[in-house]
């Protein structure tokens, strides 16, 4: 599931998703201004990783510092289903 926010005046949409890798889920962050997208990974317990320094992700290009906002709870929680689904797999 998707869900967008306003933060500091930007449009975001955070997308989880399972992914690829092991044991975790992902969300995907996308700015309405473009450019790279941020990519955060969460545990089955919640634990969230920003990991934007993978090949196909970077740096949040509306933001001074170039780090992306944190995904809301609900993003979270969706995320952390997926992660414990992929851990019931093994």
């Amino acid at each position: 599931m998707a869900y967008e926010c306003v933060i500091d005046g930007q449009i975001y949409v955070f997308e989880a998703d399972y992914g690829e890798e092991m044991e975790t889920a992902r969300i995907i962050v996308r700015s309405a201004a473009g450019g790279p997208e941020g990519l955060f990974f969460v545990q089955r317990d919640g634990a969230l990783e920003a990991a934007d320094d993978l090949p196909g992700f970077g740096p949040n290009p509306v933001a001074a510092d170039g780090l992306w906002p944190l995904p809301p709870t609900q993003a979270i929680e969706d995320a952390q289903r997926m992660a414990e689904q992929k851990g019931l797999d093994d």
